[in-house]
């Protein structure tokens, strides 16, 4: 994973609170899962990029499975050692290069977290390793399609620039995965409730917990920060803030790895 070293800043302090997801988002994620996953034969799941450790949590009790949850970042993984749930395993350690043994996983599992990995190529090989024949890759990502309808981004046009050059396309992410034997068995973007008022959204921005308003100069975002602020006030009558994420859901092919699953 590459673009910002999550060990070298604080991230870590605000992330939990700017990318928190209403409860109703999360039951509906997982609901959308059970739609495009055979849970009864998920039994053990790699959550890659697991950050803090939000999705890991929801997905070891929503599948009763147990979670390897991958991150390259110290602090980061120091957040998600909170979680009391016995079911999930922390690791550090790399997309590229990840310290598990082939064929243990049912599921690998990304939440945001592609438009970060380095060498997408070497990851998605990563990916089919670590998975059983017939195993599924699931990936809830923002695209180039999908980007366009983060309200947020009106505001910071140098955040926008950065996206196009570094998301990728939807056929391109297809694309990539097949190359390396998985077969698309499902793609939808999803409509999800991110902030339950323009008020409650500002206060997420602001927090700066995005990777992309990272990315960009401080005056810019300051400048940004500013515009936004004014619009929300303007315009908050309470109604909830929606964007559209991208759900992608591959199955491994018969023929991967046969590695020995550890217990």
């Amino acid at each position: 994973m590459t673009g910002l070293d999550y060990d070298k800043i604080d991230i870590h302090l605000s992330y939990e609170k700017a990318r928190e997801l209403p409860q109703e988002t999360m039951v509906m994620w997982m609901r959308t899962l059970r739609e495009s996953l055979p849970r009864e034969s998920i039994e053990r799941i790699v959550d890659i990029g697991c950050g803090t450790g939000r999705f890991s949590e929801a997905l070891s009790e929503h599948f009763s499975a147990k979670v390897y949850g991958v991150d390259p970042s110290r602090k980061m993984l120091g957040e998600a050692q909170t979680t009391r749930c016995a079911r999930i395993h922390l690791i550090q350690g790399l997309a590229e290069s990840i310290p598990l043994a082939g064929g243990l996983a049912d599921l690998v599992f990304l939440s945001m977290v592609y438009h970060h990995i380095q060498d997408t190529a070497k990851a998605t090989a990563e990916f089919k390793r670590v998975l059983r024949p017939g195993g599924h890759l699931c990936l809830r990502t923002s695209t180039l399609e999908s980007v366009r309808s983060c309200l947020y981004l009106q505001f910071f046009p140098a955040a926008r620039e950065k996206n196009l050059t570094r998301l990728p396309s939807r056929e391109e992410l297809t694309r990539l995965c097949e190359a390396e034997g998985f077969r698309l068995k499902e793609r939808r973007a999803v409509s999800q409730l991110f902030a339950g008022s323009l008020s409650a959204y500002y206060g997420k921005v602001s927090l700066r917990a995005l990777s992309d308003l990272l990315l960009i100069a401080d005056d810019e975002f300051e400048q940004g920060l500013a515009r936004m602020r004014e619009y929300c006030e303007k315009r908050d009558r309470g109604a909830g803030v929606f964007e559209l994420i991208d759900l992608f859901v591959f199955r491994a092919d018969e023929r991967g790895v046969r590695g020995v699953r550890q217990p």
